[in-house]
C-alpha cells in the first residue's frame, strides 16, 4: 500500500522572464538596419545657406598698340652709333645718331671703352630704373626678370655709346671728321625696333594681328655696315595713341552697355554720343589708366578700341600689352549653378493685373459660368512670382486653399479693367528660380542672375518671391521637386 500512499506529485514547468535588455537592443538593431538601408537607398539632399558676395572675374586681355611711328633711315651707308637712348623723347636738331663711312670711329670706340667708366648721373638712373623693376617684380612671373636683364643691359650699353661719342665728338671736328652726325627733324621718342606696325591703322584691323607666334621684331641696334636707305631709328610723334584687343561675348556686352548708357537724347530726338571711359591696369607696371573706348567690327569679330591722350611714352617700347579691365563688381547673393533650376509659368499681360480693392491683393479679373449660363466676373487673388514690362508670371499649379481647386486653368478668360477686352490664359515660359527649405519642404523662389560663373551665380537681392541672405535652399535642384518634404 506504499505505492498507493504515495502522493501524487504536480510538476509545474518554469518559465523564463523576457529579457528586456535583448528586446530594447532588438529594436535598436532592427532600427539602425533600417536608417541603414534608408541611407543607401534614398536620394540625399543637401542644403546651402544663401550668403552675400561677389564673383571675382579674369578680365585679363591682350592689345596690340598702334601709334604714329616714323621710320628714319640712313643717307649713307657706314657704321652707326647712336646719341639718343631708347625711349628718350628728343627735340627737332637733337642729335639722334653718327655713321661712320670708314670704320676709324668704330675703332676709336671700341678702343676708349676698355677704361670708361659710368658717372655718378648714370649710376643714379640705373638705380632709379631697378627699384621701379623691384616695386613691380611678382614671383608669379618670373620671366619677367630675363626681360629686365635685357633691358639692363640695353641701359648700360646706351650709356657707354653716349659717353664714348659725347668723348670723340671732339675729335672728330679737329681731325676732319670721321663721322657724319644726324639730328632729328621732328620731335617725338626714340625707338630702335621695326615690326611692320608703323604705319598700321584701324582700316587695317585683322584677326591676324594677335597671332604672336608669326610677329617679328627687328632691332635696328646693330655693329654691322648699314647700307644706305635702312632703317637706323623710328620717332614716336604723337602722344595721342591707341591699344586694340579682341572682345569675348561678355566684354563686349560690357563695353556696349556703357556706351549706350553714355548717349544724351536732345530736344529734338537727336542722339549725341558722349565720350565712354573705362578704368584697365597695366600688367607691366601696374599703372591705373583712363583710356575712351569705343567698339569696331571687322569680318564679324567685335574689337574694343582703347584711346589714350598720355602714358605713350611709358610703354612706346612694346607692341603687345597685357592690361586688366577694372569692371564694377557685380555684388549681390552667392548661390551655386547646381542650386538652379527652371519652372514653367503662365505669362499674362500685365494690363490685365488689379486688385480686389478693399485689401489691395493684386490678382485677376476672371470670367465665369453659372449654372443658368450666365457670366460674371470673379476676382482670383494670384501669387504674381514676376512682372516685366510686358507680362506677369503666375504659377500654373496654385490653388485656393479652402477648396483645392486651382486658381487660372489653360483657356480661362480674363477681363481687362475698364475694357471689354478679354485675355485667354494658355501662353507659358519659364522662370529661373530654386528650391528653398526654410519651412521643411521644398518651395520655389524665382532668381534674376546678375552674373555666373562655371560654379556660382551672383543673383539679384530683393526681388519679389525671391531670396534673401541665410535663406537654405537646396545645393542640387535636380534631386527633388517642389512641395517635396525635406528629412534633415
Amino acid at each position: 500500500m506504499a505505492d498507493s500512499r504515495k502522493k501524487k506529485k504536480k510538476i509545474i514547468k518554469y518559465r523564463r522572464p523576457v529579457n528586456i535588455g535583448v528586446v530594447f537592443f532588438g529594436f535598436i538593431a532592427v532600427y539602425l538596419i533600417v536608417c541603414v538601408y534608408m541611407f543607401f537607398t534614398s536620394t540625399h539632399i543637401s542644403g546651402y545657406e544663401v550668403i552675400a558676395g561677389n564673383l571675382a572675374a579674369d578680365y585679363h586681355y591682350t592689345g596690340i598698340a598702334l601709334r604714329t611711328e616714323r621710320i628714319i633711315r640712313s643717307e649713307k651707308p657706314g657704321y652707326v652709333s647712336y646719341y639718343a637712348r631708347e625711349g628718350e623723347k628728343v627735340s627737332v636738331n637733337s642729335a639722334v645718331y653718327t655713321v661712320d663711312e670708314s670704320g676709324r670711329m668704330a675703332q676709336a670706340m671700341r678702343e676708349s671703352a676698355q677704361g670708361l667708366s659710368l658717372s655718378d648721373a648714370d649710376y643714379s638712373q640705373l638705380r632709379g630704373e631697378i627699384i621701379t623693376y623691384m616695386s613691380n617684380a611678382s614671383d608669379m612671373n618670373f620671366s619677367e626678370v630675363y626681360d629686365f636683364k635685357v633691358s639692363m643691359d640695353a641701359s648700360v650699353l646706351d650709356l657707354m655709346n653716349q659717353n664714348m661719342i659725347a668723348e670723340l665728338d671732339s675729335a672728330a671736328e679737329t681731325e676732319g671728321g670721321i663721322f657724319t652726325r644726324y639730328n632729328a627733324e621732328t620731335a617725338g621718342v626714340v625707338e630702335y625696333y621695326i615690326d611692320g606696325f608703323e604705319e598700321a591703322g584701324l582700316d587695317a584691323l585683322s584677326s591676324a594681328w594677335f597671332d604672336q607666334e608669326t610677329y617679328e621684331r627687328t632691332n635696328l641696334r646693330t655693329e654691322e655696315l648699314v647700307g644706305q636707305g635702312e632703317p637706323v631709328y623710328k620717332l614716336v610723334t604723337e602722344e595721342i595713341w591707341r591699344l586694340v584687343f579682341p572682345l569675348d561675348e561678355d566684354m563686349e556686352t560690357y563695353l556696349l552697355d556703357k556706351i549706350k548708357g553714355n548717349q544724351t537724347t536732345k530736344e529734338d530726338g537727336t542722339v549725341l554720343q558722349n565720350t565712354t571711359y573705362i578704368e584697365i591696369r597695366m600688367d607691366k607696371d601696374k599703372e591705373a589708366l583712363w583710356p575712351s573706348v569705343t567698339v569696331e567690327y571687322r569680318e564679324g569679330k567685335a574689337y574694343g578700341v582703347l584711346e589714350f591722350v598720355n602714358s605713350m611714352i611709358r610703354y612706346a617700347n612694346d607692341r603687345f600689352l597685357t592690361f586688366e579691365v577694372l569692371r564694377d563688381e557685380t555684388t549681390g547673393l552667392k548661390i551655386p549653378k547646381s542650386a538652379v533650376t527652371e519652372k514653367d509659368f503662365f505669362v499674362i499681360d500685365k494690363n490685365y493685373v488689379t486688385n480686389s480693392g478693399a485689401d489691395s491683393n493684386m490678382g485677376f479679373m476672371k470670367q465665369t459660368v453659372g449654372e443658368d449660363g450666365s457670366t460674371e466676373a470673379k476676382f482670383v487673388n494670384c501669387t504674381i512670382y514676376y512682372q516685366d514690362d510686358q507680362y506677369a508670371y503666375v504659377d500654373p499649379e496654385e490653388e485656393n486653399f479652402s477648396t483645392s481647386e486651382k486658381l487660372l486653368s489653360s483657356g480661362d478668360l480674363l477681363l481687362k479693367p475698364d475694357s471689354s477686352e478679354v485675355y485667354q490664359v494658355g501662353q507659358m515660359e519659364k522662370l529661373k528660380g530654386v528650391y528653398n527649405i526654410n519651412k521643411g519642404y521644398t518651395v520655389f523662389r524665382q532668381i534674376q542672375i546678375l552674373y555666373e560663373n562655371e560654379e556660382y551665380c551672383i543673383v539679384k537681392e530683393g526681388t519679389s518671391y525671391g531670396l534673401s541672405v541665410y535663406d537654405h535652399i537646396v545645393l542640387n535642384a535636380d534631386t527633388v521637386d517642389e512641395d517635396e518634404v525635406i528629412y534633415d
